[in-house]
């Protein structure tokens, strides 16, 4: 039995800071999004009783978000069976299993999501502020001494809520450098605090560790950005809003900013390995390489500053 290692959260950093055609997002009302990933393992020789776990598809709704459609296809092998599941935290998981692969096996997925800027806060129920999933920490967000410390000098500063995420979020982002290879994905916030340096998933989880220590409820989000390269992650931290409810606040660490329209949420968990988006086992004595391309691209923006012209050379 082979156990496939899980997929790292990203292979390279994107640096948009307005998206990739400079778009004034305040003015656009509604943005159409298709999501195109090409998913291949190849492997010295035949392998038998694959089983694989997909979370790469998004979600079917989140905050202003909503999925209008979801396709899998599989190339060079013929799957027995393939399953399509809800978990605990909302998220689309596919489960497939083949019974034989010869050298390769492709899954290429397409997506299209609709985001509505009139759709207003992301507002959840007041009872995730008090969600032990969201509160406590995970063996990959314990805080050590080091984020123990951070969070004391920021909750010194007297700020509350949004002021005090936000605070968090620029703190991370300042204590960290993009490094990729420096970690994987069973590094702890604390090991990659300690190099000071990781991914976007190392980021995420510092800030985590570090909101938590605070009393922020949070979340890490996988998602995915405009343009082309690997999946991405951030985290929503989760604030008392006047309405008597939640609301999420969307922070990119890595990036030292909130999210936009640039960025598509897939799947929501405590932390990486709640929304590992590739993961599986096999029966073979050798182990499979992993190729795997993205393009994410708008379908239809408006009203905006941008031309049909514009959103086709996105594509």
């Amino acid at each position: 039995m082979t156990l496939r290692p899980d997929s790292p959260a990203s292979d390279r950093v994107h640096n948009w800071s307005a998206g990739p055609l400079q778009v004034d997002w305040s003015r656009v009302e509604r943005t159409r999004y298709r999501i195109h990933q090409r998913i291949t393992y190849r492997y010295e020789g035949p392998v038998r009783s694959l089983e694989q776990r997909l979370v790469v598809q998004p979600r079917s709704v989140h905050g202003d978000q909503r999925r209008l459609s979801r396709r899998l296809t599989v190339l060079s092998a013929i799957p027995e069976s393939v399953e399509a599941s809800v978990d605990l935290f909302g998220n689309t998981v596919v489960m497939l299993n083949i019974p034989r692969v010869e050298e390769e096996v492709t899954f290429v997925t397409s997506s299209v999501v609709e985001r509505d800027a009139q759709h207003g806060p992301h507002i959840e129920p007041a009872a995730l502020l008090q969600d032990h999933n969201l509160l406590d920490a995970t063996p990959l967000t314990c805080a050590d001494q080091t984020i123990d410390l951070l969070a004391e000098e920021l909750m010194a500063s007297g700020l509350t809520g949004t002021a005090l995420a936000t605070a968090a979020n620029e703190c991370v982002h300042n204590a960290l450098s993009y490094q990729h290879g420096a970690t994987s994905v069973r590094t702890t916030a604390a090991e990659a605090l300690a190099r000071r340096a990781g991914v976007c998933q190392d980021y995420a989880h510092v800030l985590l560790a570090l909101t938590r220590r605070l009393g922020l409820a949070s979340r890490y989000i996988s998602g995915q950005m405009l343009g082309f390269g690997g999946s991405h992650a951030w985290v929503e931290v989760l604030v008392p809003d006047p309405s008597g409810h939640a609301r999420v606040l969307s922070l990119d660490p890595t990036h030292g900013r909130a999210t936009g329209y640039e960025y598509i949420t897939v799947a929501v968990g405590r932390d990486f390995a709640d929304v590992t988006p590739l993961s599986g086992t096999y029966q073979a004595p050798f182990a499979g390489s992993l190729t795997a391309t993205k393009r994410v691209f708008m379908t239809a923006l408006g009203p905006g500053d941008c031309t049909d012209s514009d959103v086709q050379a996105i594509a």
